[in-house]
């Protein structure tokens, strides 16, 4: 086990008006043993990131990996090597002392898939370790996978949701999912294995969400209700399931939620499979949806050729109902040309804010988490890879200034209806008029050529005059959609 002090602040660009000590930075360096990031948590002071390093051919992890980002952007790291197997840590959980509640996974060998043992422990901003503990994976599952996450149930206890299988890699899981109930110091209070009544293709959760005011934990994933479909499912105290719903409407990847709202709908962050023109075409989204698993309203935020993926492990970063990051990133299959990402800021009412394009030269950008700072701001990392094979490791800290169109709405505007928006071309400012003779709802919306999505807001029952601060986008040819119930008005404006 070796333990390596690191400083590295490379980028601070601005201040943030919520925390005089808020700061936008990136942490980058050589990677030279590999490293992914997958999961973390904020406790405050910083925020913990675990995932794993060494890379093996490509195809595996070999030790488990963790940081402790403080809000400066000063960190600490740690490697966790073992004798003759592997290790890989998945999510981390923050407690009311500042420790995390940290889960992973070990064992195997070092040339095989397997991971046999679930890991718990509870970790220190030093990331000394106070609490461990291993148990191993009943047989005759096992893991090949490091999907792993974690939320408090309504008792204080740390509910553990695990994918797990019957047969090794490449053989996909075959229904086969885990649910531990511990106490905050990892003693494990009850185990369940679900493995009945789910396909072929098995289950494969993606999320897991406290109901609140209730005793029901949700599991986001797949075969949960119907074999091979998309669904949410509930689970009580007991681990016992109580009620299960599909998603039929969704043809999708990844689902995550992390967003819980007050009528009793929850947000889910999605790629989706679009049946629509293009054949084969997906879209990331982000969905309403009410607690038996029906559709209610719809964000897209992005194309098929602007961002393919949502963040892997965890895509949606919840700070308040009205700062919202949902990341996503462009994949370029298995070769190593550069790509980027593109992280969102939506509100609860699935008002797209803005966006923020990262890139960094020469890099493949693959993000897997995101995740909240103590600021208002968020964290995104992943997997960063440059084309000729150099491991980088990336951590980027946002803050909504980052994203943020400002508008104003003057509802009684002092001049002429304009059927267009002005004034065009324009560096500063763009105003729409919004007719409120009918009292309609409205949105209204800016993408570029590409069909990248920089705002969206919608309007309940108003006109009037809409103002947007476009200085901050780059310059070119945008385009702008009004839709107020009845049809759609569309024109473009250059921004120079």
């Amino acid at each position: 086990m070796k333990d390596v002090m690191k400083r590295i602040i490379l980028l601070i660009l601005s201040f943030w008006a919520i925390d005089v000590q808020a700061q936008q930075w990136v942490v980058s360096r050589s990677a030279e043993e590999g490293v992914v990031l997958v999961g973390g948590d904020c406790n405050g002071s910083g925020n913990y990131i675990v995932g794993a390093c060494n890379n093996d051919g490509g195809s595996s992890y070999r030790d488990a990996y963790a940081m402790y980002v403080e809000n400066n952007g000063d960190f600490t790291e740690k490697t966790f090597s073992f004798d003759g197997y592997k290790s890989h840590l998945c999510s981390a959980i923050c407690l009311d002392n500042g420790n995390a509640f940290v889960v992973g996974v070990k064992g195997g060998t070092l040339t095989n898939h397997i991971y046999d043992t679930l890991w718990i422990l509870v970790m220190t901003p030093e990331l000394e370790i106070v609490e461990e503990h291993d148990y191993p994976i009943v047989e005759p599952y096992m893991t090949w996978t490091t999907d792993v996450y974690l939320e408090f149930n309504n008792y204080g206890d740390i509910i553990v949701l695990a994918d797990v299988s019957e047969y090794d890699y490449p053989l996909m899981t075959i229904g086969v999912y885990a649910v531990f109930k511990c106490d905050i110091h990892g003693n494990m209070l009850k185990s369940k294995y679900f493995a009945e009544g789910h396909g072929m293709n098995g289950a494969r959760p993606t999320g897991l969400i406290r109901v609140p005011d209730s005793d029901y934990m949700m599991m986001i994933g797949k075969g949960f209700f119907v074999t091979n479909s998309h669904s949410i499912c509930y689970i009580d105290n007991e681990l016992e399931k109580v009620d299960a719903f599909p998603l039929p409407w969704l043809e999708d990847v990844w689902n995550y939620s992390d967003c819980w709202k007050e009528n009793g709908h929850f947000l889910m962050s999605s790629m989706s499979h679009h049946y629509g023109v293009v054949e084969n075409s997906f879209y990331a989204a982000v969905f309403e949806v009410d607690d038996r698993g029906n559709y209610v309203d719809t964000l897209v935020y992005d194309r098929a050729d602007t961002s393919d993926y949502t963040a892997q492990f965890g895509s949606m970063a919840y700070v308040s109902d009205e700062i919202i990051y949902i990341a996503t990133y462009w994949e370029s299959g298995q070769n190593e040309q550069p790509s980027d990402a593109v992280i969102c800021l939506i509100d609860s009412d699935l008002n797209l804010r803005g966006t923020k394009r990262l890139k960094a030269e020469d890099i493949k950008i693959r993000i897997m988490h995101c995740q909240r700072t103590s600021d208002g701001g968020c964290l995104v990392y992943g997997r960063c890879k440059k084309s000729y094979d150099t491991e980088m490791l990336y951590v980027w800290k946002l803050l909504p200034d980052d994203f943020v169109i400002p508008w104003t709405l003057d509802e009684n505007p002092e001049v002429l209806p304009h059927h267009e928006a002005y004034p065009n071309p324009t560096k500063d400012y763009l105003n729409i008029v919004l007719d409120n003779a009918d009292n309609q709802r409205y949105r209204v919306s800016v993408t570029d050529v590409r069909g990248r999505k920089y705002f969206e807001r919608r309007f309940e029952h108003v006109g009037g005059l809409l103002r947007l601060d476009v200085s901050s986008m780059e310059d070119g040819v945008y385009f702008y959609e009004i839709f107020d119930g009845r049809g759609i008005q569309k024109g473009k404006f250059l921004k120079y």
